[in-house]
């Protein structure tokens, strides 16, 4: 692991931080570079700013939220987020509320913009990933198979080359005709059945919740089925094509 990039004295860059920050500025090149005909320019960059403050809210207050017995005693670490401590899903949720109440108030078509942010939610989660990985969280079980990384499953890797190749598949679509709403459904299908199952390869303990599966596995259960659903009724939707 390497969680300190640079230390000078006692200022010091966390990797993790770096590699989330750089996920989301990529993450933000692409939305800007796929959605000029849909957004114009300041507006996207208000909600940029506002997409970026939900997101780390949403993400720490869920990974305090499961970690509440140790913020208790150390609140004050609630702050500390360049050390690490986002959960995805959190972000995600708290994201896609603030986005639909966004998009309805500026009359911006959310199901186009919503294809448009897929592919990009990939990319950045990507970096977020490898940033886990640098800093030694969301690590993996013992194992002794060839791929290990200090006798664990490298889950976070595991992840990153997962939304890496989700990326590819739905940037690539993106591209062709489709109707409207569809890669971002395809988004929530694909990632909730990559995290499901990365999620029986972790080790660090963040409790049981139904069915003795993670709550990261209980959420991604209701994200793939509402996309199922989603999938099936909006696929017989032909006049919203781009």
């Amino acid at each position: 692991m390497y969680p300190e990039l640079l230390k000078i004295g006692s200022f010091t860059i966390y990797t993790y931080g770096v590699l989330v920050a750089l996920g989301f500025f990529i993450g933000i090149q692409y939305v800007i570079k796929y959605s000029k005909n849909l957004i114009d320019k300041q507006q996207m960059y208000d909600f940029l700013f506002y997409v970026i403050i939900f997101g780390i809210i949403g993400a720490r207050l869920f990974y305090v939220l499961i970690n509440l017995q140790y913020y208790v005693y150390y609140p004050l670490e609630i702050l500390q987020l360049w050390k690490g401590g986002l959960v995805y899903y959190g972000g995600f949720i708290s994201v896609l509320a603030f986005s639909y109440i966004y998009c309805k108030n500026k009359n911006i078509n959310i199901l186009k913009f919503a294809d448009i942010f897929a592919p990009a939610l990939a990319l950045g989660h990507s970096f977020g990933r490898l940033g886990c990985f640098f800093s030694g969280c969301c690590y993996g079980k013992n194992t002794d198979c060839f791929i290990a990384i200090a006798n664990k499953h490298p889950t976070q890797i595991y992840e990153s080359l997962g939304n890496i190749i989700i990326f590819f598949i739905l940037n690539k679509l993106l591209k062709k005709i489709h109707v409207n709403g569809n890669i971002f459904i395809l988004y929530m299908f694909m990632y909730s059945m990559l995290r499901f199952f990365v999620e029986f390869l972790r080790c660090d303990d963040r409790g049981q919740f139904l069915f003795g599966l993670s709550p990261a596995q209980n959420i991604s259960v209701i994200i793939f089925i509402i996309a199922v659903i989603l999938l099936f009724f909006n696929s017989k939707k032909r006049k919203n094509l781009y």
